[in-house]
């Protein structure tokens, strides 16, 4: 990516690649961007970055719109306006409210956060997070009736991260997860599934971030579940839910969606066509791409640029934002469909 930059390639390409613009997804926004292992990482960036990318669109000329205006441009085919960038950031995260806010508000700058009203009230829990810490303390874990893994140095605890994250996805249905969880979290003396253990924004933080014009709340589903291991009922159970929670705490109906993980083995065509069926205007992936007028047919299953912690440079988020990378990324295609 440095290459593609600074040979001038990729801002050469952005008229071919760059299409209309760009969703860009995000995570946590904390200034020590701790992963006890290293290997949740990627999912922080620093505030200051986040103020280098809002500062670098503005002086190239790019628009940070919401998620409405992105919507109606795309619909209408706007494509003779600036190029836009949309900033986005899933699971309601409370750094979301204590460090990237401020950085939105200085530089006046709309953005959108995806909340799962079960991870605020403990229904569901960011297992991925919990099984870090767990085996950041653990010497040695197992899953009860399961496998067992020795953790007794950095890199036995990173390879049991990985080989539970594979059990819990593969062996696991999304209903048998936070029980599983919550027996090795007791093993180890250790709490899970209580609000006040997750670093996600209460009701009360919500509804405090929601009341800026600046903010738009969108769903992501009730308990953040992978939606391709559901029934299709149960689908738009949690599409629903998930809205009419929001509103009914929030006092305003969510009109966009992302779907929990994203990834084509959690989301597709049967999803995207349940997101339209449940009224919502448009419903991100965490597929790989920038926006073209082609998604006007497709807003059910928009890519994103995801700006990745372990690489906090700028001209890694101005390469892929170009849109040089997306070809490379969905095997030659500059648009992919759900």
């Amino acid at each position: 990516m440095r290459l593609a930059w600074h040979s001038g390639f990729a801002s050469g390409a952005r008229d071919r690649f760059g299409g209309l613009g760009s969703i860009v997804m995000l995570h946590r926004v904390r200034p020590d961007c701790i992963s006890p292992l290293g290997v949740n990482r990627s999912l922080a960036i620093t505030p200051a970055f986040l103020e280098q990318i809002i500062v670098s669109l503005k002086s190239e000329g790019t628009e940070v719109v919401s998620m409405d205006e992105m919507a109606e441009r795309v619909k209408s085919g706007l494509a003779g306006k600036r190029r836009f960038v949309a900033i986005t950031l899933d699971d309601g995260y409370n750094d979301n409210l204590t460090h990237a806010y401020p950085v939105f508000q200085k530089h006046n700058v709309p953005f959108t956060i995806y909340a799962a009203p079960g991870l605020i009230e403990g229904a569901a829990v960011l297992w991925w997070e919990i099984a870090e810490k767990l085996i950041a303390k653990a010497g040695i874990l197992s899953i009860p009736g399961g496998p067992e893994w020795r953790c007794g140095t950095l890199h036995q605890k990173r390879a049991a991260f990985h080989s539970l994250m594979r059990y819990f996805s593969i062996n696991l249905t999304e209903l048998e997860q936070l029980p599983v969880l919550r027996e090795m979290c007791a093993q180890q003396g250790m709490m899970c599934g209580v609000p006040s253990d997750q670093d996600v924004m209460n009701w009360k933080e919500l509804r405090q971030i929601a009341a800026d014009p600046l903010c738009t709340i969108g769903a992501h589903t009730v308990h953040h579940y992978n939606l391709k291991k559901l029934s299709p009922d149960m689908v738009a159970w949690e599409m629903r839910l998930s809205a009419d929670m929001l509103e009914d705490r929030l006092g305003k109906r969510p009109m966009h969606f992302a779907y929990p993980y994203g990834s084509a083995r959690a989301a597709g065509r049967r999803e995207a066509d349940i997101a339209a069926a449940e009224g919502f205007v448009s419903a991100v992936t965490t597929r790989h791409g920038t926006i073209h007028g082609e998604h006007r047919a497709n807003m059910w299953a928009l890519p994103r640029i995801s700006i990745n912690g372990r690489f906090q440079k700028l001209v890694y988020a101005r390469t892929m934002m170009s849109g040089v990378t997306t070809p490379i990324a969905n095997a030659g295609r500059r648009v992919v469909q759900a």
